[in-house]
């Protein structure tokens, strides 16, 4: 039940946390700005959630992980819920900062909860669970924060919703048993520097390699798209594609492992992504095949995901929120950081080009995958 309740929280986090962007012309209008200042508003969200995850991690190995993951989403909807209010950007990205803080936490601490709760033989099925459920939050965001807004008269109208996230954050409380954390052998930025070495390192390079090669690939999607004459509607077709097939491979990926071992479904992922990659730049997208390649791709990439969580927890089972921090969020925002400058190269090169150049790294990221050994189930 309680591995169940947190995967509700993570899609109730998640949905919040995916209405800015649609939402950022209505907030151009509010405000009376530009693209470039609202824009802001993202960039403090997304920093604040993804690259202190690690940090927020540190925190959740100290204190009562229960507390934090329910007051995380309950930050992120009281701040995402209440844009409306807002009459200055800079009060505003004030309290998206704190938002994104509270949802940092809340990944940070769930995933290690997910970790601590789920059965031993069952964990890799809960993690992907869990990382799922987030996906379905980010696919539901645009499509509830646009249609309350326009159904609801505004912006105000998110208020409304806030209750999703107070009534699991409340049962969660009531459910789950507090986390006695040993206060002798508490986390410090000592052992988040020495578990971001060894076999964690290697498991954050495959994944922020991974994911700079597939983000910068599926964001430029649109571009693409655009530059080829292809209509709108296909080229949210082809988007729909790559996001459901990527929520569907998060939940695969650890179910695998939990039968025929962790390090088996890493390697076997990261060695099918290679001639899948080449297929997605030969292969015209006028093509409707071309979507069944982009579905397969979309759920092989994205598999690895929560497998790589649940190996980082088994290698450091006490600090296994810092190392979901780590893994998780931290990840995504360290590849973002890196997509600025490939955005640049795509418009200077060519799409193709680029992407083609960026498919090498793939190489060492499979010869770092064959380098990670499996750990002890029984840890954590």
């Amino acid at each position: 039940m309680l591995p169940l309740l947190l995967a509700l929280l993570h899609t109730t986090n998640d949905l919040f946390g995916a209405f800015l962007a649609p939402l950022l012309p209505r907030l151009m209008n509010k405000f009376g700005a530009g693209l470039g200042t609202v824009g802001l508003l993202v960039s403090v969200y997304s920093f604040t959630s993804s690259l202190s995850q690690p940090l927020a991690g540190l925190v959740a190995d100290r204190y009562d992980r229960r507390l934090l993951a329910a007051l995380g989403p309950v930050l992120v909807a009281l701040g995402l819920g209440s844009m409306g209010y807002f009459s200055h950007i800079p009060s505003l990205a004030l309290v998206l900062g704190v938002a994104g803080v509270g949802s940092a936490l809340f990944h940070a601490s769930a995933a290690a909860l997910v970790g601590q709760y789920a059965p031993q033989e069952r964990r890799g099925f809960w993690l992907s669970f869990f990382g799922s459920s987030g996906y379905l939050g980010l696919s539901l965001g645009p499509i509830v924060s646009l249609g309350v807004v326009a159904k609801g008269g505004g912006l105000e109208a998110l208020a409304w919703l806030i209750p999703l996230a107070l009534v699991p954050a409340f049962l969660l409380l009531r459910l789950a048993p507090p986390t006695h954390l040993q206060t002798q052998n508490r986390s410090t930025f000592t052992d988040l520097a020495r578990v971001f070495r060894g076999q964690v390192a290697r498991l954050w390079a495959v994944s922020t390699l991974r994911s700079l090669v597939f983000m910068s690939f599926s964001t430029t999607i649109p571009y693409w798209y655009h530059t080829r004459g292809l209509s709108d509607a296909r080229m949210a077709l082809a988007l729909s594609v790559y996001s459901f097939s990527a929520t569907f491979g998060a939940f695969l990926g650890g179910t695998l492992s939990d039968r025929y071992g962790r390090r088996s479904v890493l390697v076997a992922t990261m060695f099918l992504a290679i001639p899948l990659y080449i297929l997605l730049l030969v292969v015209p997208p006028e093509n409707y095949a071309y979507l069944v390649l982009l579905a397969f791709t979309g759920a092989l990439m994205n598999a690895g995901i929560p497998v790589a969580v649940v190996m980082a927890q088994e290698h450091e089972p006490k600090q296994i929120a810092t190392v979901s921090g780590l893994l998780m969020g931290f990840t995504w925002g360290f590849a973002g950081l890196l997509y600025g400058p490939v955005g640049y190269l795509i418009e200077r090169f060519g799409v193709i080009q680029v992407l083609a150049v960026l498919g090498l790294l793939l190489i060492p990221a499979l010869t770092i995958t064959l380098s990670i050994r499996e750990a002890d189930r029984n840890t954590v």
